[in-house]
Order: C-alpha cells, then structure tokens, then sequence
C-alpha cells in the first residue's frame, strides 16, 4: 500500500505540474504523457499485487476513490481542469483490475473495482460537461450528490445483498458486541471503554501526537494551496487514522503514516529553525549585514566561531532526535526483546504431544503438505472417515494447524467460536458433549486463560454475560473498599471449570460461602456490589437452604477461588485428562473469611483477607471416549477452507 501511494501521489504530481489533459492524448503528445502513465502503472500494479496478498484490500480502493472524489470536487470549484485526475485513476483502478482479475472470487471485490472506475469516469464526465456549459460549479457538488444517490437506488434494486455487504465493511470503524472482546479489535482510546492514551503511546509514543500536529498543518496548506498531492496523503492518514481509532490492529498500517507525518514535521522544524536561515536567505543579505556574525574566524588557540544559525540547526537536531526518535528507540529494543502473543513453551509442547500421540486426521500426515488438495472457493471437500476436530478456544486455532497440524473446531477468522464458547460455558455434561459430537471432536485442549481471564470473552461469545458466571464485589476493610471477584455456581459448573480446573473428577465441597450484599452507587454514578455479610457452611445444601430462606435476593452461594468449589461436581464420563504441560501457572486465590470464625475480639461485620499462591498446568489435553457419529455429520465443513487454505 505503501509503494503504491508513492507512486499515485507521484504520477497525480507529474500529470497536474504537466496540465495533463485529453488533448495531450490525441496529440500523442509523449513528452508530457511519459511519466505519468509510468507512475500510474507502476501504482496500479502494487495495488493489484495488494489486491491478491489481502481479502480486506478493498478498504484501499475506498480510500482511493474518497480522495478522487474531493479531489475533483476541490478542484472544478476552483475552475481548474480535471483531466489528469480522470487520467491516472482510470490507469490506477484498471491496471489494479486487471492483475486481480484471474483470482477474484466475484462478489465484493469485482464490484468495487468496477464502481471504483465508474466513478471516475462519471466524475470527470459531469466536470467537462459542466464546464463545457458553463454551468455555476457550486452545482458540482449538488450534482453527484444527486447521481450517487440515484446510483446507490438503482443499485439496490439490482443486487440488494450486495450493497448491504459492501456497506457493512464501513463496520471496521465502529466494532461492537462480541468483536471487542478481541484485542486488536478494541478502539484505540478506549480499549476498555473508557478514555486511555496508554495503548496509543505503547503502539507510536510521541510519533501519535506529532503525526496529529503534521496531519493539521498539512490539512492546513491543502485548503490554502490545493496541492493535489498533499491531499491524497491527507485523505490516506484521515482514513487509517479512523479504522485505527475504531480497531487497533489498523496500527500496523498507521505506523506507515505516522513515520511519514512525523518526518514531514521534522523537516519543517529544521527548515524553520535552522535551514531556513542558511538557505532561503541571499547570500548578499548575509555577507553584508551579519558578515561580523557569520564569518569563520580563527581563534588564538586555532579554533572557528560558531555562528547562531549553526547553533540553531545543532539544537533543532538534538530536540527532534530527543522528541521524535529516543523514545522509540527504547521501546523498539524493549518491543524486540520479548516474544508477545507467540505459543508459550507449554502450548509448543502441548501441541508437539498432540502431533506425535495422536491419530492423524487424514490418515496421512504428510496431506499437511499437499497444497494441490486445497479446494477452490465453492468446491466441497469429503472428509476421510478417519477426520477428527480439535475443540479449543478459537485465540488458539491456527497454533493447532501449524504446529499440531490438526484440524481445530475454531481460528482466528473466528469460524466456529459461537458453538465452541458453548461447549466450554454448557453446564452439563450431556449438552458438551452434544455440540463436540456435532463438531466431531475427539480431543479438547484448554489453558489457564480461557478457564480464567479469557472467559469472559468465552461467555459473551456464547450470548451470555460473564456476571452470570462471576461478578466484582466491593469487601470494606478500615474504612476501604476492597476489589474481590466471587464466583457463582455456573462458573464453577461450567465445562471449561470441570475440565481445566478439576480435571473432570468428582467434587465435594469441604464448606461454601453465602455472601449479602448491598447495591451502590459510586462517585463516578456507577452502581457496585459491597458486601454486607459472609457466612460459612459445612456443605453446599447448607448454604442453599439458608440462601432459600432470606427474603432479600441479594443473597448469593460463591466461591473466592476458581480451584476451590462450593458447589458439588460429578465426575464427567467421556472425558479422560490425557495430557499436562510440564509448564506451570502461578495462581492466586483470595478468600473472604468472617473474623469470627477465627475467635478474635475485632468489631463485628469486619474481615480478613487470605491470599494463598498455587502452581497449575498452563495448558491441558483431554480425549473425549466417547462415540462419535459417522464423518458425515462431523460439521467441519465451516472449517475446512480454512484449515485446507492455512496450508499455503
């Protein structure tokens, strides 16, 4: 994208500095012709390159088409012709067309391409006949408006399911629901909902801000000069900058614009402070008026005087190298050092184990490699009888089927993670096993983070809340408010809880927790949870049947420790633990203990908080034994493009 930028903003430059027009063309006028049909090819080509390397491409083609169409808008208001905008976009959007063309899977991508280029020619069409006509250009803008709509209407009529497909990709700048439990698909500013500059400095530290400075003074000459080509960088940044502050993972193409914003500041620092001194002044001005100033003079020990420019330009260079490039360095080298987000040392061996011990799939583990076998958009895929599904939470999709080389019931495309949330937040046996027979899972792999900090995602994505499963109370200790998560019967009866944290044994509680507590508001007017009272009970019918007998609903039976449960547990059948990562968790718990149980003399309605720390397998392996149904009904054909495909 990058490349392809440089040189549309190159061949819009040489067209508009050449008053490249159509005449020039019938001419064959080849002098003024040349460089730009070179700069709109060799761009054309780099987008169609980008066409083929990313299915989200089409985000460029509408960043593009935004710029042409201001573009030519900015400019038939001024008077000015449109001729080479209508020039190197034709060549831009067609050359791209043309290289993605053999592998377009239709749809989508054929029609924006094809729009893209309409555009421009009514765009151009409607500015000549205007002009031709001498038609008032404020009726310019009036005039596509009105054609666009007309536009979006007949097109609406012809292929309805199309549009409402292209118009849900704009859904990248205001992700929402389930989306934002993923990362790099939060907001920028608030990854959390609330306002935070925190990831904005980790991702550019300074360069975020300066790019916003260089970003405004650029928008600022393009409305007093109307360079064409500041515009399409302006219009490029505006665009990433949006998706950036709606999904996070746009950083990796604002990076590009940030460096570019933040050198042209740079250089209009130095050109300001120090440059423009030494260069723009005449030479004459210099040697007259600051002869005395500016001249080397030889010092009695053989040094030169150091002029005032010269100090300026040292100094600008040790603040911009300070202010736009220390900072980075350090967190590039800190960035370079860790390993973030890759397989830990326990999901490797894991996955290692369920390669070497484990039934290939296909009968065949060198299918991996056969790249010919990859289906092509539309075609079916008949598994092998002997095909088998891996059920793990989809973060983990495509470490299964490059480093286990196992078919996963879920990836990163977030195929399948719906039913999968499901199988890990089903409450019995019976019903997780029902959705792993559909998926044909015969192995389920789960680690410290989906039965803990990742399961919040795990039960928005199956539809639920997580405070159905656990919730944050507030615990008063000498006049302060402690944080505390509890967790309810369904956490601890949850699949992923019976698996990951029990092993699929049978428990029996040695006490439970009956908690009260009090609805609040704080400060900032958001309701919380305080605890009012806690009771402990030698079994689990105990604390129900006094839970029963309150009037009040603020009564919950909890657990303080996600490996300690209150609430009795069998043992699951059909499932049998056949691995543990040598890799361990450190995991700590808090338990809420009322002071009275301990005999002491403290005030009445106070409590003491016990920290305890254990170690737990990072990751764990079990082999579902029971029977599953014939290859027919194993339900992998959501996932079998992907898997087929990753291969590549």
């Amino acid at each position: 994208t990058t490349v392809a930028i440089l040189f549309l903003i190159l061949a819009i430059k040489a067209a508009r500095q050449r008053d490249l027009s159509f005449s020039h063309l019938y001419r064959r006028d080849w002098t003024i012709i040349t460089k730009p049909v070179i700069y709109s090819l060799l761009a054309g080509i780099f987008m169609g390159i980008y066409l083929l390397t990313w299915a989200g491409a089409l985000l460029f083609v509408f960043i593009i088409s935004a710029y042409f169409i201001i573009q030519f808008i900015t400019d038939h208001l001024k008077h000015k012709s449109t001729d080479y905008l209508c020039f190197t976009g034709v060549i831009f959007f067609f050359v791209a067309l043309m290289l993605f063309l053999p592998a377009s899977p239709g749809g989508i991508y054929l029609a924006s391409l094809v729009i893209a280029l309409l555009i421009l020619l009514v765009l151009s069409g409607v500015s000549r006949l205007m002009a031709t006509k001498k038609i008032k250009p404020a009726y310019y803008p009036l005039a596509l408006a009105g054609l666009g709509l007309a536009g979006l209407g007949i097109f609406y009529a012809i292929a309805p399911s199309l549009l409402n497909s292209m118009l849900s990709a704009f859904s990248i700048f205001t992700p929402k629901g389930v989306l934002l439990t993923t990362i790099e698909a939060q907001p920028l500013l608030f990854p959390m909902g609330n306002l935070s500059l925190k990831v904005a400095w980790g991702n550019f530290t300074t360069g975020f801000f300066l790019s916003l400075i260089s970003l405004g003074i650029l928008i600022y000459l393009v409305i007093k000069q109307g360079s064409a080509e500041k515009s399409l960088l302006v219009v490029w940044s505006l665009v990433i900058l949006a998706a950036t502050l709606g999904q996070r993972r746009f950083g990796y193409y604002f990076a590009v614009n940030v460096a570019l914003l933040t050198g042209y500041l740079s250089w209009r620092i130095l050109e300001l402070v120090a440059f423009k001194k030494l260069i723009t002044q005449p030479v004459k001005v210099l040697t007259k008026v600051k002869r005395r100033k500016t001249r080397p003079r030889k010092s009695r020990r053989g040094g030169f005087h150091i002029s005032i420019n010269q100090t300026n330009m040292a100094l600008a260079i040790i603040v911009i190298f300070f202010l736009v490039f220390f900072p980075n360095i350090g967190r590039a080298t800190t960035i370079a050092r860790q390993v973030r987000f890759a397989p830990s040392d326990a999901w490797v061996s894991s996955l290692f184990w369920l390669k070497e011990n484990t039934p290939d799939p296909f009968g065949n583990p060198d299918f991996y490699y056969k790249l010919h076998e990859t289906p092509i958009s539309g075609e079916t895929y008949t598994y092998p009888e002997s095909a088998y599904g891996v059920m793990a939470w989809w973060d983990y999709g495509y470490w299964i089927t490059r480093i286990a080389h196992r078919l996963p019931n879920a990836n990163p495309s977030v195929h399948g993670a719906i039913r999968v949330a499901r199988f890990f937040i089903s409450q019995d046996e019976n019903s997780a096993s029902e959705i792993g027979q559909e998926m044909g899972s015969l192995y389920v792999i789960i680690d410290y983070q989906t039965a803990t900090s990742k399961f919040y995602a795990v039960a928005r994505w199956a539809g639920r809340e997580e405070t159905e499963f656990f919730d944050l109370y507030y615990l008063p200790q000498e006049g302060k408010l402690i944080p505390v998560t509890l967790f309810y019967s369904e956490y601890y009866r949850s699949m992923s809880a019976r698996l990951y944290n029990f092993d699929g044994k049978a428990v029996t509680p040695v006490s439970s927790l009956a908690v009260s507590y009090q609805e609040k508001l704080s400060g900032d007017g958001e309701v919380f949870k305080q605890i009012t009272s806690v009771e402990s009970f030698p079994s689990y019918e105990a604390a129900t049947a006094y839970v029963s007998s309150q009037k009040s609903a603020n009564y919950k039976i909890v657990g303080t420790n996600p490996f300690i449960s209150p609430v009795p547990l069998e043992a699951l059948e059909h499932y049998r633990l056949a691995y543990s990562s040598e890799g361990l968790v450190a995991h700590s718990s808090v338990s809420i203990i009322p002071l009275e149980h301990y005999k002491m003399t403290y005030v009445s309605g106070r409590w003491i908080l016990q920290s305890s720390l254990s170690m737990v397998p990072s990751v764990k392996i079990f082999e579902y034994t029971g029977a599953l149904p014939p290859q027919a009904g194993f339900g992998l054909d959501y996932i079998k493009t992907r898997f087929l495909a990753n291969l590549s």
